[in-house]
């Protein structure tokens, strides 16, 4: 990108979705804005905010959610309609008391049920709506939302720092090579779900080396190792992927904290959970990713960025809008950063 005053130094890829929420109350939200784009690029917004956003949409997609994405001042040059509809819809919900705190199995819940006990009426617009969340990824086929280097424009080929949120294999393992070469870049992934098999287990080696982070859910994490590696330690999973090549690698566990280690101490560090809450909030983890890559951009420090993306989690809440996130000031963020940066462990 050309220098100027929309010039951002970070490129974000991922997918944008349009969610039905059922709230702990049993309120029904229907068809508003998310995905891991949209909160990854909530989570960096303390810091930049316009970073490039890059997706594929079908026509299908509102075209408001679109509108809302420029008017709030990120780069949507890179979101490519194409001719065909797509699956965007997403649910989750709070209401039932046996939900799991994740929400990807939140999402995997028997839709029509979950609004017959809330007593709201079933939205029309999830009709014949099925959950994709436990469907595997073929490593050579691409998907309607795959990512392929023709789809990158070529002023968000000059970002210094570019994320890809969780998606499919072929789109992780394509697209940070369009960014490799004489300039120094920072490049980190959001581990998508569909990969983390065992059966994966050499492909993600490929994926994984050179890139300056990678962030992934414990229990993915133990998926990927449960058939290739007998490993139930946590810290040695790590290692092993630090191995293969990755500067940094983190984990958020399932009790909400993190665990990461670097490649120059190849110690593990350990934050404690930084949110009391009983339920994960929606798109905290992308959130954090986003907060992640800007601590690294600019401090340079890897305990430092961890600290930056657990202390913009704490301000991350469910919102009818999510555009109310952005409403967080840089210092807050930096002032709860310091005091998470003094309570890591290891």
């Amino acid at each position: 990108m050309a220098a100027g005053d929309n010039y951002s130094p970070y490129v974000l890829i991922g997918k944008l979705s349009r969610d039905f929420l059922l709230t702990e109350e049993g309120e029904a939200i229907n068809n508003i804005p998310g995905g891991h784009l949209l909160y990854t690029a909530i989570g960096m917004t303390p810091w930049e905010r316009h970073p490039g956003l890059i997706s594929r949409i079908g026509k299908n997609f509102p075209e408001q959610f679109i509108s809302l994405l420029k008017k709030y001042e990120f780069s949507t040059e890179g979101i490519k309609v194409i001719p065909q509809d797509i699956e965007h819809r997403n649910f989750i919900s709070f209401f039932d008391a046996s939900r799991d705190s994740d929400d990807s199995k939140r999402a995997s819940v028997n839709v029509l049920s979950q609004y017959f006990k809330a007593g709201k009426p079933f939205p029309r617009e999830l009709l014949g709506y099925s959950s994709l969340d436990n469907k595997s990824d073929n490593l050579n086929e691409r998907t309607s939302e795959t990512i392929l280097a023709r789809d990158i424009p070529e002023e968000f080929r000059e970002a210094r720092c570019i994320h890809l949120c969780p998606m499919d294999y072929l789109s992780h393992n394509l697209i940070p090579q369009v960014f490799l070469g004489s300039e120094k870049r920072t490049i980190t992934i959001h581990s998508g779900k569909g990969y983390m098999q065992p059966s994966y287990f050499n492909a993600v080696k490929t994926l994984i080396n050179g890139l300056n982070g990678f962030i992934v859910r414990e229990r993915n994490l133990r998926n990927l190792f449960k058939e290739k590696y007998k490993i139930s330690n946590l810290s040695d999973m790590m290692k092993v992927l630090l191995d293969y090549g990755a500067e940094n690698i983190i984990v958020k566990a399932e009790n909400r904290s993190y665990f990461f280690i670097n490649r120059v101490d190849r110690s593990i560090k350990h934050l404690a959970p930084v949110i009391t809450d009983k339920n994960e909030k929606i798109g905290e983890l992308s959130c954090f990713c986003g907060a992640f890559l800007a601590g690294l951009n600019e401090t340079y420090d890897y305990l430092k960025a961890v600290s930056y993306g657990a202390a913009r989690v704490t301000l991350l809440r469910d919102d009818v809008n999510p555009y109310n996130n952005l409403e967080v000031f840089s210092a807050l963020v930096m002032e709860k950063a310091r005091i998470m940066e003094n309570n890591i462990e290891g």
